[in-house]
């Protein structure tokens, strides 16, 4: 039999698949080039370099706490005053850096004096190599604390204080004009025992948050289209329709992980995330089938709460502030029902009462007299 001749589309077919495999392989050497060149930005404590030197002081590296995309993480002790933070490092060879934008998050952040934020202690830049950032050390993160509990699961009495100490860190946190946008227990930690902040809840991790304030603007006009931003699971209907997010989306996550603190299991827990179009049709379904609501809430009893807190956020607009405390109201209603008392103790530090910080109402749009 003769051979098959090669049609020329086949061919071009063909050699466009062996072009596309050639730039893939491209970016794959580009990204294991840029990753070998942040590793070895990075402070070499097996070769000597133990010791980082800013304008205010000299800070010892103890231990490194973590690694990612953009750099490392140590715990660092400062000389002057044998005192132990975090210090987080950013390779200069990272292609989006960010750790100058989470400076200024945490420069406004801090003349706030809110309790639900890490002190930003010092910054600095070794040339050529990585720009760092001192911060308060904190404890473990709530996701971590869950996954450690008898069966991954918090009490209501616990689940609900969070709820409490959260939503007032989001709040704080748009107070100063800055929505975070990657709402979710991860970037949420404890205080350490060490220094008597175990019971206060911060907030972290500022790499996707955006400013929606300045001067002589209260909210910036949303974009026609944004790229998806946020983790699947917490993200708010907006994030999943590539809409502008604001302040109202940000409390959306957290009511997503705060019904997770509560009943251990969301609804799309399964699915993978990757599938956004699946998750987002799993959170409809609470909006639209009011059965998908009881089910989840009706065994926990604060379903009348946390179905009002869903429908309230939804009838809020993109321009509108969100009344932080109308949601914290139905927490304490929720708390009142169930019998959980204010210095009732929390999960992760069941020997002592709880000595978390009350939530403050006030003002929730503050952003004019910081600037």
């Amino acid at each position: 039999m003769e051979p098959i001749e090669e049609s020329k589309d086949t061919k071009k077919s063909g050699k466009g698949n062996s072009e596309k495999r050639k730039l893939e392989a491209n970016k794959e050497l580009e990204r294991e080039r840029t990753k070998n060149l942040q590793n070895s930005d990075m402070p070499k404590t097996d070769k000597g370099e133990t010791h980082i030197e800013s304008s205010k002081g000299v800070y010892e590296i103890k231990d490194q706490l973590g690694q990612g995309s953009f750099g490392a993480v140590f715990m660092v002790k400062r000389e002057s005053d044998r005192k132990h933070f975090a210090m987080k490092c950013e390779s200069i060879h990272v292609k989006k850096q960010i750790l100058a934008h989470e400076a200024r998050v945490l420069i406004a952040l801090n003349m706030l004096n809110s309790v639900h934020f890490a002190e930003l202690v010092d910054l600095g830049k070794l040339k050529n190599r990585f720009a760092f950032i001192v911060l308060k050390l904190v404890g473990m993160n709530l996701w971590d604390i869950r996954i450690r509990l008898p069966n991954r699961k918090y009490t209501l009495n616990t689940a609900l204080k969070i709820g409490e100490q959260t939503l007032e860190g989001i709040r704080d946190l748009h107070r100063v004009g800055f929505l975070h946008r990657d709402i979710k227990p991860p970037n949420f930690a404890i205080g350490r025992e060490e220094d008597s902040t175990h019971h206060i809840i911060y907030v972290l991790d500022f790499g996707l948050s955006r400013k929606i304030c300045s001067k002589g603007v209260d909210l910036r006009s949303p974009r026609t289209t944004c790229a998806f931003r946020g983790t699947t699971r917490y993200a708010a209907l907006a994030a999943h329709d590539m809409r502008e997010q604001s302040r109202k989306d940000d409390i959306e996550s957290w009511w997503y992980m705060f019904a997770e603190g509560i009943v251990s299991d969301l609804p799309w827990k399964t699915f993978k995330g990757t599938d956004r179009d699946g998750v987002k049709a799993e959170k409809k379904k609470l909006r639209d089938d009011k059965n998908a609501m009881k089910n989840l809430f009706t065994n926990f009893g604060c379903y009348d709460q946390m179905s009002a807190i869903l429908t309230y956020l939804d009838s809020l607009s993109y321009q509108n502030i969100p009344d932080y405390d109308y949601v914290y109201n139905q927490i304490i209603s929720a708390a009142q029902a169930n019998g959980c008392s204010d210095n009732k103790s929390v999960d992760w530090d069941k020997s002592v009462d709880y000595k978390g910080p009350k939530y403050k109402t006030g003002e929730a749009y503050i952003v004019k007299q910081l600037q």
